[in-house]
């Protein structure tokens, strides 16, 4: 189980071990080291969002807001003039 930040809420996520898959490779995220935590958290964010495809790409302050329950901004490196 993973737990997340949702508007506020801490809300667990339950995950199985089940990880998507082709030619026995993992198809998503993984680490260079091959640990297990980067798919199980990848899962069980893309189990929040309804799927995998609904988490392609996006903003990490998103991101992180979920995780630490605090808030988060992005700060774009075009927008700083000095």
């Amino acid at each position: 189980m993973l737990t997340f930040y949702v508007n506020g809420v801490l809300t667990p996520v339950i995950v199985d071990d089940f990880l998507p898959t082709k030619n026995n490779r993992l198809c998503f995220a993984q680490s260079v080291d091959n640990e297990l935590w980067v798919c199980l958290l990848e899962k069980a964010w893309a189990k929040l969002y309804g799927t995998y495809a609904r988490i392609e790409s996006g903003d990490p302050a998103f991101a992180a807001v979920h995780l630490e329950g605090a808030p988060a901004e992005t700060t774009w490196h075009s927008d700083i003039k000095d």
